[in-house]
């Protein structure tokens, strides 16, 4: 699968520690809309500190205001993002990777996408790539079929999103810090926020048991320092041309209309309007 993103031109994005949730998400959808315009992939790395990111359904929960103070008491901002699947914890211990380009061929699957990072993720940690699963973990949070995983416990999960002919692929890892206290704050926020109702949608019954750090699963102690080194290793590895990402003024022209829907509807949502 890495032969798609083979001998191309990635510009480089890293924006570290985050403030505010909202900003990679605006900066991630506007590289989806203006990468249509260029052959160059986007690689964007971001982390956040003490963040929730949480999709639409997870707003609908039957006390959802409720809810989000299992976020507020932990000190963690809530934002609703507007790509796949349910709420993640994020902050310093996690990184968020997104890989952004227009699509390598013309009938590029969903499927693919997903394969293509998982690859990407095996290549970038040889030591564990014979162990790393892509399987659902059910009592994750924010389960789906490409959780990845070593020995049953989930690091990192995926999520896609597709405009016309662009489509940028997603991943949080997991890399170090408490896995299990995350786990433990999406626990709280569907238990208050479901509170034995009735509810059609699938939430998980998040098991803390069933998640863990890269750092733990291979026994090795990593710097988001060495992941970027690893990552730049893997992308030259494959004959890939790598710039450091400039923002042109279009860019933020469109970044700047992108953030201020991104904060129309999280006020929206959060504030139950």
């Amino acid at each position: 699968m890495l032969d798609l993103i083979r001998n191309r031109k990635f510009n480089v994005y890293k924006t570290l520690n985050i403030v505010n949730p909202l900003i990679p998400i605006a900066t991630d959808e506007m590289f989806l809309r203006t990468v249509s315009n260029s052959d160059d992939c986007i690689l964007h790395l971001y982390t956040l500190p003490n963040s929730a990111i949480i999709g639409a359904p997870d707003t609908r929960v039957p006390y959802f205001e409720q809810a989000l103070f299992a976020f507020y008491r932990n000190n963690i901002i809530p934002a609703v993002r507007n790509i796949g699947g349910l709420g993640i914890i994020s902050d310093k211990g996690i990184l968020n990777l997104s890989i952004v380009m227009n699509k390598p061929k013309d009938n590029f699957s969903i499927n693919e996408g997903y394969e293509l990072m998982t690859s990407f993720i095996k290549a970038i940690f040889p030591e564990g790539a014979n162990k790393i699963e892509a399987i659902e973990i059910a009592n994750s949070y924010c389960p789906g079929d490409y959780d990845l995983s070593i020995n049953g416990k989930k690091f990192a999960g995926i999520a896609q999103r597709k405009i016309k002919e662009a489509v940028v692929v997603s991943i949080y890892i997991s890399i170090f810090g408490d896995q299990q206290k995350r786990a433990n704050i999406m626990k709280d926020f569907y238990e208050i926020g479901i509170d034995d109702q009735e509810v059609r949608y699938k939430y998980p019954k998040v098991d803390p048991e069933c998640m863990e750090t890269l750092e733990n699963l291979l026994n090795k102690k990593f710097t988001l320092e060495d992941v970027f080194e690893r990552v730049e290793k893997v992308l030259y590895g494959l004959d890939c041309d790598l710039e450091k990402g400039e923002y042109t003024e279009a860019m933020v022209e469109e970044y700047n209309e992108i953030f201020e829907q991104a904060k129309e509807r999280n006020e929206s949502y959060l504030e139950g309007k």
